[in-house]
C-alpha cells in the first residue's frame, strides 16, 4: 500500500525486525515518523532567513547540531519494542519523552510534613515540585540546615491523587521523583467542563477506550503554529464530582449576572451549584469574565492614607513592660488581627479539644486506648463523632486518647469503634446520619468529559512525575494523566520466567576508581561458577513460588513479589530524536553499564538508518567529540597560536601535569584533558542484518517460558 509520508529505504529494511541483545533480550524498530528532511523543514520555518545561507540538508543538520539547536530534532520520532532485564529497565526508565507544562497543578490530600489544618487541600505546580526536589539550603529554618533535601522528603510524604485503573475510583499514591525534560512543543487541551491542561502531543491520558496519547487518539499535529486534530467526540477521565445543577455555571449570562451584577463571592456561587470554587473560577476564565480584585476599593481620585509614607527602623531599647505588652497583644481579642471569634463552630470545637487534650492524656496515662501502647504522638479523639451527636462535642467524658496510627485507621468508620472505646450504644439516628464530606476531597469514581478544543501553545519547559505503583498515573489539573513508558504489566499478564545470566567474559570485579563500574579483567572462574549456581537456586525457588501462586489463583500482582531483578520484562518506547540522542550519549558510552550499552548500540544502528545525516552530526559533535572548559581552552592556547591564516604550534611549548595545574586546572581536570586529546577510533554502530530475526521467534520463546498451561 502506498503512503504519503516520507520513508527511508534503509529503515524500511529493518522495520519490524527483531535484533537479539544479551541472552534473551531484543530491540525492534516498530515505527518511525520523520527523516532528516523533516528536521530541515522545521529548522527553516523556525529560524527563518538565517538558515537560507545553508543550501544543503547535510550542512544545515550539522549546523544545528554544532550550535546545539535541538528543537527541530524533535520532529523525528521512533518507536521501539524492547525486552531487557529489570535491573536494566530501572536505568532506562529515567529517560522520558511525554511531559507536562510547568504550570500544571497537582493535587494532594492530607499533606504530610506540613502543618495539618483540618482536611485542607494542598496544591502545587509540577515546576514547584521539581524545585523542591533540588538540593537547597533553607535560610529560615536553622534546624534544617543539615538536611538540604528536607523539602523533597516533605513532598514524598504527601498524598497524591491517583485513579485505580480497575475500579476507576480515585485513591492516593506518593511522588517518587520528578524530572525536567527540557523545552518541548506543548498543546493546551480544553474540556467541556472548563478543565485545561498543557502537555506534549505524546503524553498519555485515560480516554474512554483506554490509555492513549493526544497524537494517537486525536491525530494531533502542529502546522504553522496551529493545532490540527480530528474534531470528533473524544472523552477523557477526570476527577471531581458532578454538580447538582451544572446548567447554572455553564450559562455565561447567569454566571456574569451573579458575579458582576449581584457581586456575589465565588464560595456562595459554588454552594448554589454544588461544586467547588475552583470550578467556578475555571468557568470564569473560559467565558473571559474578568475576575474582581481589590483595586476598586478606593474611589477614583482617592488614595490610601499611607501612600508615599516611609518607615525607618532603628535600634531602640525595649523595656520589660513594653515586651510584655507586645506578647499580650499577639493573641486573643487584643490582637490587631482579631475578627470577633472563631470562623466556624467546628474550629471552635477543635480549639477546645486542643486545650483539654493534656488532661485527657493524663487521665488515660498517656496510653492509646485502642492498641494499649505508649506513643510519642498522641491525639485526642471524640468517641461519638461530632457529626453524629453535636451535643456531646464539648463533653470531656466523650474524649479518649489514641496514637496517631490508630487515629488514622479508624477515621471514616468511627461508629464501629464507639462501644469498643467505652462509649454508649450506637443509636439508629447516628447510623442514618451521613458523615459530612468536604467537596474538594470527594474521592469518587472518575467521570468522562468531552474534549472541546486543542490549541498549540508553543515551546515551553516540560516536566514529568514518577509515582508509586501499582497504577502509574496521577491527577493533574483534575485530569487523569500517565507516564510515557508502556511496560509489560505483571498485574494482568503472566511473566515469562526468563532470567539474565552474564557470560564469564562479562563477569568482572568491582572497579577501584569507579564506585559503580567494573574492572576490565574478569573475576576468577571459581567465583563465577559459584555465582551461577547460587543464581540458579534463587531463580528456581522464585519460579516455583510464582507458578504455584498463579496455579492457586492468587492475584498476579501478588504472585510477582519475589521475582528477581534479572527477570526479563518488555515495553514499547516512543521517543523523539532529540531525547534519543541524549539517551545514546549516556548509555552507549564506554562508562555506562555494559548491558545497557548493548541495547544502546543496536538502537544507534537503527537511528542511523532512519536519519543518517543527523546520526553523522551527532557522532561527530557529541558522541565522538569532546566539550572543552574555559581552563582547558586556556591550556591549549598556551600550546597553539591561532591567527587569521590558521593555527600553528608554539615553538618549544609543552605542559606537563604540573604545568596544566598552573593554568587553573585541577589534577583531575589535567588528567581528563590528556585523556581527551589522545587519539581514539571513531565508532560505528552499523547493524548486522544477518542477526535480524522474525517476531515469531521471540514470541514463541516468551510463551514457552510462561509457567504452567493457562490458555
Amino acid at each position: 500500500m502506498e503512503t504519503k509520508r516520507t520513508v527511508v529505504p534503509a529503515a524500511e529494511e529493518i522495520l519490524g525486525g527483531y535484533f537479539p541483545v544479551l541472552d534473551h533480550g531484543f530491540v525492534s524498530l516498530i515505527d518511525y515518523m520523520g527523516t532528516d528532511e523533516s528536521i530541515e523543514q522545521a529548522a527553516r520555518v523556525s529560524y527563518g532567513f538565517g538558515t537560507r545561507k545553508t543550501s544543503q540538508t547535510r550542512g544545515l543538520v550539522r549546523y544545528l547540531r554544532r550550535h546545539r539547536h535541538t528543537t527541530p530534532s524533535e520532529m523525528v520520532e521512533l518507536k521501539f519494542h524492547c525486552a531487557m532485564p529489570m535491573f536494566v529497565a530501572r536505568q532506562w526508565i529515567r529517560h522520558r519523552t511525554a511531559c507536562l507544562a510547568g504550570d500544571t497543578e497537582v493535587y494532594f490530600d492530607l499533606p504530610g510534613g506540613i502543618e495539618r489544618r483540618g482536611n485542607q487541600l494542598h496544591k502545587l505546580t509540577i515546576e514547584d515540585i521539581w524545585r523542591r526536589f533540588q538540593p537547597t539550603r533553607n535560610r529560615t529554618r536553622p534546624d534544617k540546615q543539615k538536611d538540604p533535601w528536607f523539602r523533597r522528603d516533605q513532598v514524598r510524604k504527601m498524598h497524591l491523587r491517583q485513579a485505580d485503573e480497575d475500579t476507576l475510583r480515585i485513591q492516593h499514591t506518593r511522588v517518587v521523583d520528578v524530572y525536567r525534560n527540557g523545552p518541548k512543543p506543548v498543546f493546551r487541551m480544553v474540556l467541556a467542563d472548563g478543565k485545561t491542561i498543557k502537555a506534549t502531543a505524546d503524553h498519555k491520558f485515560l480516554f474512554a477506550d483506554g490509555w492513549g496519547t493526544l497524537r494517537q487518539k486525536t491525530g494531533l499535529e502542529e502546522r504553522a503554529g496551529l493545532a490540527v486534530w480530528n474534531r470528533g467526540d473524544h472523552f477523557v477521565h477526570v476527577n471531581g464530582v458532578v454538580c447538582e445543577d451544572p446548567a447554572l455555571y455553564t450559562s455565561k449570562e447567569w454566571l456574569d449576572y451573579e458575579y458582576n451584577v449581584r457581586r456575589r463571592q465565588l464560595a456562595d456561587i459554588a454552594e448554589d451549584c454544588g461544586c467547588s470554587t475552583h470550578t467556578i473560577r475555571k468557568w470564569l476564565r473560559r467565558f473571559d469574565i474578568q475576575a474582581r480584585d481589590n483595586r476598586g476599593a478606593f474611589e477614583q481620585g482617592s488614595a490610601p492614607w499611607n501612600r508615599g509614607k516611609t518607615y525607618e527602623l532603628g535600634p531602640r531599647d525595649l523595656t520589660e513592660d513594653h515586651l510584655a505588652t507586645i506578647r499580650r497583644t499577639r493573641s486573643g481579642s487584643a490582637s490587631n488581627f482579631w475578627k470577633g471569634g472563631m470562623s466556624t463552630n467546628r474550629d471552635s470545637i477543635g480549639r477546645w479539644t486542643t486545650q483539654v487534650a493534656a488532661k485527657i492524656h493524663a487521665r488515660n496515662l498517656w496510653t492509646c486506648q485502642l492498641c494499649h501502647e505508649r506513643s510519642r504522638e498522641l491525639h485526642c479523639h471524640h468517641i461519638v463523632p461530632v457529626w453524629a451527636d453535636p451535643a456531646s462535642a464539648r463533653d470531656e467524658t466523650n474524649l479518649t486518647t489514641l496514637c496517631a496510627a490508630c487515629h488514622r485507621s479508624i477515621h471514616g468508620k468511627e461508629l464501629d469503634f464507639v462501644e469498643r472505646l467505652g462509649g454508649p450504644t450506637v443509636r439508629t439516628e447516628w447510623i442514618e446520619r451521613k458523615r459530612p464530606r468536604r467537596g474538594w476531597n470527594r474521592l469518587e469514581k472518575t467521570r468522562l468529559v468531552r474534549i472541546e478544543r486543542i490549541e498549540y501553545v508553543g515551546v515551553e519547559e516540560t516536566y514529568d512525575l514518577e509515582v508509586e505503583g501499582p497504577h502509574h498515573n496521577f491527577v493533574a489539573n483534575g485530569i487523569v494523566t500517565h507516564n510515557s513508558v508502556n511496560e509489560y504489566s505483571a498485574r494482568y499478564s503472566l511473566m515469562p520466567l526468563l532470567f539474565y545470566k552474564p557470560d564469564y567474559e562479562d563477569f568482572a570485579i568491582q572497579s577501584a576508581s569507579n564506585r559503580q563500574g567494573r574492572e576490565g579483567d574478569s573475576a576468577p572462574r571459581e567465583i563465577y561458577e559459584d555465582a551461577v549456581r547460587r543464581w540458579e537456586e534463587v531463580r528456581s525457588l522464585s519460579s516455583d513460588t510464582y507458578g504455584w501462586l498463579v496455579e492457586e489463583d492468587v492475584a498476579r500482582e501478588l504472585a510477582r513479589i519475589d521475582l528477581p531483578l534479572s527477570t526479563y520484562t518488555q515495553w514499547y518506547w516512543k521517543i523523539d530524536l532529540h531525547n534519543l540522542f541524549h539517551f545514546l550519549s549516556l548509555r552507549a558510552d564506554s562508562h555506562a553499564q555494559w548491558e545497557i550499552q548493548e541495547f544502546a548500540r543496536v538502537m544507534a544502528g537503527m537511528m542511523k538508518r532512519v536519519a543518517p545525516l543527523s546520526y553523522e552530526a551527532w557522532l561527530d559533535y557529541e558522541f565522538a567529540g569532546e566539550h572543552m572548559s574555559h581552563g582547558e581552552l586556556e591550556a591549549l592556547r598556551a600550546l597553539i597560536d591561532a591567527g587569521d591564516d590558521g593555527v600553528r604550534a608554539r615553538d618549544g611549548a609543552s605542559l606537563d601535569v604540573e604545568g596544566l595545574k598552573g593554568t587553573g586546572l585541577s589534577k583531575r581536570e589535567a588528567l581528563e584533558l590528556i585523556e581527551k586529546l589522545r587519539p581514539t577510533e571513531r565508532p560505528d554502530f552499523e547493524l548486522d542484518l544477518s542477526r535480524m530475526q522474525s517476531p515469531e521467534v521471540f514470541q514463541s520463546r516468551m510463551q514457552a517460558a510462561v509457567p504452567g498451561d493457562f490458555e
